[in-house]
């Protein structure tokens, strides 16, 4: 091989660098190019796969080396207070069950300290929930409470949790489960009498921790009686020793 011989795949490269510099397509200008270059055995694999690709590579690359965009920052964190405010305003999807119940069974009327509730003002209007911007459809057919064994379930597990279910909704809770049947009306009828139980034991710890403590008090004030009445009988002596002695 001459010295002033230019080997192929060096000749395309130059080409390649020279086109890229003038905004032409090397490869489409010369189909031949990836013949005379694979004829060659001076391409390595990688070089060779780069040419069959073209432009495909080319995108393909571009797409790994591109960097992803900046992430959305996060929205600043509310108050603790106005969290608060916020989720003492969500009605749950449970206590909404009861309510729907209670409107379509027993009364259209709500009790009026449920309607109290700032989180039923905030989502039921006049025993209603409220409406959307969307005009009412007068054909429309009006949806009938159904029951859910799942909300069922909850509320006999958080019967008793006032944190769950407020005081205010003891009058539905009593009205949805007074007709209760099966193997539910006894779940609950066994938990309504454990929680009986542990608050009667509860009141009998409390009760005999109150009689020991009054028990104990009085112990401590009998000593201090017994020694102000030696006391009063020493002192009694000394009085009839001192006239003695002066007589």
């Amino acid at each position: 091989m001459s010295e002033g011989h230019i080997p192929a795949w060096k000749r395309i490269a130059i080409k390649k660098t020279s086109a890229e510099n003038n905004g032409d397509d090397f490869i489409s200008e010369d189909p031949l190019n990836v013949t005379t270059h694979l004829s060659t055995g001076y391409l390595t694999k990688k070089e060779k796969k780069r040419i069959i690709q073209g432009d495909s590579a080319k995108v393909a690359t571009s797409k790994k080396v591109s960097k992803p965009g900046k992430k959305e920052k996060k929205r600043d964190k509310l108050p603790k207070e106005e969290r608060l405010l916020k989720k003492n305003l969500v009605l749950k999807d449970q206590l909404r069950y009861l309510i729907d119940f209670y409107k379509k069974k027993i009364s259209a009327e709500l009790p009026e300290e449920i309607i109290a509730l700032e989180n039923v003002k905030a989502n039921i209007v006049d025993g209603t929930a409220t409406a959307s911007n969307e005009p009412k459809d007068e054909n429309a057919v009006v949806e009938l409470w159904k029951f859910s064994k799942q909300k069922q379930n909850w509320l006999i597990k958080h019967f008793f949790n006032i944190e769950e279910i407020p005081s205010e909704y003891n009058e539905m809770l009593v009205s949805y489960f007074k007709d209760l049947q099966g193997r539910s009306r006894t779940d609950l009828l066994e938990k309504c009498l454990a929680q009986l139980k542990a608050w009667n034991a509860y009141a009998e710890e409390q009760e005999q921790k109150i009689k020991s403590i009054v028990e104990d008090s009085d112990k401590e004030k009998e000593p201090e009686v017994e020694n102000e009445k030696k006391l009063k009988v020493v002192m009694k002596m000394l009085k009839n020793l001192q006239r003695k002695i002066k007589n």
